[in-house]
C-alpha cells in the first residue's frame, strides 16, 4: 500500500493550467508543420503550372491563377474563409522562405501561430539585412509578449528598418478598407468597419461625445447601449458629404415571412435575407412599416420557389429576382457575399450554348464570377435549385438552395387532396361543360 501526503499531491488547477500550456506547445509545434506542408502543396501546384482558362477579357498571369486554385482549394478542405486562408497561405510562405528564426521558434513551440502571423504581416517589403535583423527581433520578442503587443513591436521594428516606405505602406494598407457583417445569436449581428486608424477613433470619439451628451441630459440607457444606438441612428438617418453620392438613400431589408407566421396562427420562423431564422415579433415589426410587398409561390411538399419561364435572351428582372431568391448569397462553395451584390451568372457558359432560363442563372460575386471563368473550378446545375462545384484538384461540393421555406404539413396536403377529390366526385357533367365555347 502506498501513501501520498496532500501536501505532495499538486493542485488540479495547476496541473489543467500547465496542460493548456502544454498543448499550446504542441499545436505551436504542429502549425510549423502545416506551414511547411502548405508551401508544399504551393510549390506542387506550381510544377501543374495552371493557366487561364477564359476565353475573353484580361488573362490572368499563372501566378494569379495559383495563388487562386490555391486559396479556394484549401479553404474549402480546411473549412476557412478566404480572407483567413489567404493569411494561413501568406503566412506558411513567409516562414518557409524569408522567416527562418520565427519559424525555427513557432517549431519549438516558443510562439503561437498567432505571433507568426504578425511577424510574417509585417514583414512584407523588407528585404537583405533589414530582414534577417527584423527576424531575429521579433522571434525573440514573440517569446515575451502577446501577439498585440507584438503588432506594435512589429510597426516599430519595420518603421526603423524603413522609414523611407511608411507612406507608400499606409496607402497600400488604406486600399484594402472594407466593411463586412458577420451573424450572432439571437438575432444580432455585428458590422465591422476596417479603415484608416484616425477615422476610425474619430468615430468611436464621436459616439462617445454623443453618448456622453445623452446621458448627461439623462438618458437611462448605458453608455455601452448608447454608444451603439447613436451610431446606427447616424448611419440610418445621417446624410453623406461625400461629393457625387445620393443623398436620402435608406437601407434595404428583405424579411420572407409566410403568411400563417405574419397572420399570427402559424409558427414557422421568418427568413432575413442575408442572416436567418428571426422571431415573428421582429418579422412583425419589420412587416409593418414596409413600403412593398411581393407574393412568392413555393411548392408546398417541397418548399422550392416557384417561377414561369420566360425565354429572352438577357435575363430578365424576374429571372434574375428568382436566382436571388432561390441562392440569397453567392453560391461558390464558402461565400457569403449576398446575391444583391453578386453578378448574375449563367452556370453554362452563353457563349457555350448555355441558356438564359432560371435554371442556368445564378449569383456569383465579382471576385468568384472571375474565378470560375479563369480557373479550372467547375459548376453544374442539377436541376433541383442545388448546384454542384467541382475543385481543381476534384473535390466535389454540393450548394443548396437557401430561399425556401418548410414544406407545408402532410396532414393539410392531404386534407387539401381529399377536398379536391370530394369537389370532383361532385362535379355533373353539365359543369364540365360550362366552359366550353361550342
Amino acid at each position: 500500500m502506498t501513501f501520498e501526503s496532500p501536501l505532495l499531491s499538486r493542485d488540479p488547477y495547476v496541473v489543467a493550467l500547465d496542460e493548456v500550456a502544454a498543448l499550446d506547445t504542441q499545436i505551436a509545434r504542429l502549425s510549423a508543420v502545416r506551414a511547411r506542408r502548405v508551401t508544399e502543396a504551393a510549390r506542387q501546384l506550381h510544377r501543374q503550372a495552371p493557366v487561364d482558362m477564359s476565353t475573353a477579357g484580361p488573362v490572368w498571369s499563372s501566378a494569379r491563377v495559383e495563388r487562386i486554385e490555391l486559396v479556394t482549394e484549401l479553404a474549402l478542405l480546411t473549412r476557412r474563409t478566404e480572407h483567413r486562408t489567404a493569411t494561413l497561405v501568406d503566412t506558411s510562405i513567409a516562414l518557409g522562405s524569408s522567416l527562418p528564426l520565427t519559424l525555427h521558434a513557432l517549431s519549438a513551440g516558443h510562439m503561437s501561430w498567432e505571433h507568426a502571423e504578425v511577424i510574417a504581416k509585417h514583414a512584407d517589403g523588407l528585404e537583405g539585412d533589414a530582414l534577417h535583423t527584423y527576424d531575429a527581433r521579433l522571434a525573440a520578442l514573440a517569446t515575451e509578449v502577446n501577439p498585440r503587443q507584438l503588432e506594435k513591436k512589429a510597426r516599430h521594428e519595420v518603421e526603423l528598418a524603413q522609414p523611407s516606405t511608411a507612406v507608400e505602406r499606409a496607402e497600400k494598407a488604406a486600399a484594402t478598407r472594407r466593411i463586412y457583417v458577420d451573424p450572432a445569436a439571437d438575432g444580432m449581428a455585428s458590422l465591422t468597419l476596417f479603415a484608416p486608424a484616425p477615422e476610425i477613433h474619430a468615430i468611436a470619439d464621436r459616439a462617445v461625445r454623443l453618448a456622453a451628451g445623452l446621458k448627461a441630459g439623462g438618458d437611462p440607457r448605458s453608455m455601452g447601449h448608447l454608444k451603439a444606438d447613436v451610431l446606427t441612428d447616424l448611419m440610418l438617418n445621417g446624410e453623406t458629404s461625400i461629393p457625387g453620392a445620393t443623398r436620402g438613400v435608406r437601407g434595404r431589408v428583405h424579411v420572407m415571412v409566410p403568411a400563417m407566421t405574419l397572420l399570427g396562427v402559424g409558427e414557422e420562423a421568418a427568413i432575413l435575407r442575408g442572416y436567418g431564422p428571426i422571431d415573428p415579433a421582429t418579422a412583425a415589426q419589420l412587416t409593418a412599416d414596409a413600403t412593398s410587398w411581393r407574393r412568392i409561390l413555393t411548392d408546398p411538399i417541397t418548399g422550392r420557389i416557384l417561377n414561369t419561364d420566360p425565354r429572352d435572351y438577357r435575363p430578365t428582372a424576374a429571372m434574375i429576382d428568382h436566382a436571388r431568391l432561390v441562392h440569397p448569397e453567392c453560391v461558390f462553395p464558402g461565400c457569403t457575399v449576398p446575391a444583391e451584390q453578386a453578378d448574375m451568372d449563367h452556370t453554362e457558359d452563353h457563349a457555350f450554348g448555355g441558356d438564359t432560363i432560371p435554371e442556368n442563372l445564378a449569383p456569383l460575386s465579382a471576385g468568384h464570377h472571375r474565378v470560375k471563368h479563369h480557373t479550372r473550378w467547375q459548376f453544374v446545375q442539377n436541376g433541383d435549385d442545388t448546384l454542384t462545384a467541382t475543385s481543381p484538384a476534384g473535390h466535389a461540393y454540393t450548394i443548396r438552395p437557401e430561399g425556401r421555406m418548410k414544406p407545408a404539413p402532410r396532414q393539410l396536403i392531404k386534407a387539401a387532396a381529399a377536398a379536391a377529390a370530394a369537389s370532383a366526385a361532385t362535379t355533373t357533367e353539365e359543369d364540365n361543360l360550362y366552359d366550353c365555347p361550342f
